[in-house]
């Protein structure tokens, strides 16, 4: 499992890219290795938990359009999942 923590560069680019984002044909969200995703508070990046190879996640991110557009870099951290609650714990 993966988790990706996107930084972003310029907050302009990215909501003029999020439509693309989202509908990328070959991005993490259409190849269904999104877990959960969500951004970061305050708004200076994001994240996504992937479940995949690492290679479809790394090919995943690279076609990103956050990252090919240069509005955001991304760092891949490869984990192992140990623990697990069966319910979402809400923080807000």
């Amino acid at each position: 499992m993966f988790l990706v923590l996107l930084k972003y560069r310029s907050l302009d680019k990215i909501d003029a890219l999020l439509d693309q984002h989202y509908a990328n044909p070959d991005g993490a969200f259409a190849k269904r290795l999104v877990r959960i995703a969500g951004r970061l508070e305050p708004r200076t990046g994001g994240l996504m938990v992937l479940d995949g190879t690492r290679e479809e996640v790394e090919r995943a991110v690279a076609c990103d359009p956050f990252v090919t557009s240069g509005a955001a870099t991304a760092e891949i951290i490869e984990f192992v999942p140990t623990r697990q609650i069966s319910a979402p714990v809400s923080g807000s």
